[in-house]
């Protein structure tokens, strides 16, 4: 019985071991703290996308900050045709004029309407190129280590009961399983009188990753 209760010594000790080592190599990459939780990144994906917008808007000429700088009247002025300067001052003179934005980001097309030596107005569409950057992640939970307890038993038909106990198993992070048992076997030894023998196994298994 002392025997016994040695092997059932090593064989926890050596479980522990095995728990102990092979629970840090679980492969555990880039990782990122989600509300207060770290996570495993399983991907980043970084997209850019580009979305044109257009806008017109029109400005008064009397709100257009202007200028205006007199010519010297001592200079004496001949032959003037009066109808050919009126009729320059009453024309409306459209000016059309297109700024071209750097690294091909759209342009501003510009348009002074001019009537009466003054600016009537101004129109100005532009058309732009927005830069949007997405940035997406995909995380997964951290593997965890965890630990189940139970009881197993066998039956047949020489002995009934063939035996009954307990074990504990333990799902390392690296998805390896371990097992440990205690029991007691029953052996029938005249058809109906038998004897129990207590008993100690283990286990480990690993995990087959199957194609979906």
């Amino acid at each position: 019985m002392k025997n016994l209760k040695n092997i059932a010594i090593i064989v926890l000790i050596a479980c522990v071991a095995f728990q102990f080592y092979f629970g840090k190599s679980n492969g555990v990459g880039k990782t990122m703290m989600v509300d207060g939780k770290k996570y495993e990144v399983i991907k980043e994906i970084h997209d850019t996308t580009e979305v044109e917008k257009i806008k017109t808007l029109w400005k008064k000429g009397k709100d257009i900050v202007h200028e205006t700088i007199l010519h010297d009247t001592s200079i004496k002025l001949v032959n003037i045709d009066t109808a050919a300067l009126l009729r320059d001052y009453f024309a409306k003179n459209i000016y059309k004029d297109t700024l071209r934005l750097p690294d091909s980001l759209g342009f501003v097309l510009l348009t002074d309407t001019i009537t009466k030596n003054q600016i009537q107005g101004r129109t100005f569409t532009a058309k732009v190129k927005q830069r949007v950057i997405n940035n997406t992640t995909i995380v997964k939970e951290l593997p965890k280590t965890k630990v189940f307890y139970g009881i197993e038993g066998g039956f047949n038909k020489t002995d009934f009961i063939s035996h009954i106990g307990m074990g504990i198993l333990i799902n390392t992070k690296s998805d390896k399983i371990y097992q440990l048992g205690l029991g007691a076997a029953n052996r029938t030894t005249d058809g109906t009188n038998g004897k129990l023998s207590p008993y100690i196994n283990g286990g480990v298994y690993w995990k087959i990753k199957l194609k979906n």
